[in-house]
């Protein structure tokens, strides 16, 4: 009986691993999206000034 409760132990520990794994790596993505969607909507705007005023 001691056997199955070291597993059980074992494999909650995992699980608690994971799931900060993946809210740190969530968090992270988060970040690295907002400052994507940020430049590229500079990038259109310099794009459009382009278009509108060659030079």
């Amino acid at each position: 009986m001691n056997i199955y409760w070291f597993i059980v132990f074992g494999v909650s520990i995992l699980a608690i691993a994971l799931v900060v794994f993946l809210i740190k790596r969530n968090l992270k993505d988060e970040k690295e999206l907002e400052t994507f969607l940020n430049n590229e909507g500079e990038i259109e705007n310099i794009e459009e000034d382009e278009v509108n005023n060659p030079t």
